[in-house]
């Protein structure tokens, strides 16, 4: 009981870390590898995202994409799309669809996918700080690594993070050329 009680303390304070850090730092989002699924929009999502983002740019379609897919999920240990529950994979899918289906609609030559990997600020791993705290087997699986959105457009590539826009409220972008 004692050791469970320290544990969570221990992953309490690398969750204040963590978002005192987001909220007053840059970081960069590192990308380890690729996730093979998109999520599916629906006909009458497809719809509304062609009408709400004609005439934007690749900047404000992420912008959008990021506010479209908070306004519709919950931050959830599982993924639950359907009852509008997901963690950073299911985030990180529905962002991705969303912002191709912008892409086409403007005519814009671009591809969104989610990819896997990892947060950094100040040579930090917050996916292996989590991990280290984390007070169940389970638990370490969740924080393992972090899916996000990456977006290659012309020699650009975007890497943007709906789940974090969404729990903290903060948009993390980090680009390459």
């Amino acid at each position: 009981m004692k050791n469970s009680k320290r544990m969570i303390g221990k992953l309490l304070l690398v969750v204040v870390i963590f978002s005192l850090t987001i909220a007053l730092s840059s970081f960069t989002l590192i990308k380890t590898g690729d996730r093979p699924k998109i999520c599916k929009l629906s006909k009458s999502l497809k719809t509304q995202v062609e009408q709400e983002t004609r005439g934007m740019n690749v900047e404000q379609i992420i912008d959008y994409s990021l506010k479209l897919t908070a306004s519709r999920l919950r931050f959830s240990r599982y993924n639950e799309m359907d009852m509008g529950k997901a963690n950073c994979v299911g985030y990180a899918q529905l962002c991705a669809g969303i912002c191709n289906q912008a892409l086409a609609g403007n005519g814009i030559i671009g591809q969104a996918k989610p990819v896997v990997g990892y947060i950094e600020s100040h040579g930090i791993n917050w996916c292996k700080a989590l991990k280290a705290v984390a007070p169940k087997d389970s638990y370490k699986n969740f924080v393992k690594d972090h899916d996000f959105v990456e977006l290659v457009t012309g020699s650009r590539t975007y890497y943007f993070d709906p789940s974090i826009y969404d729990v903290l409220g903060k948009k993390c972008l980090s680009t390459t050329n």
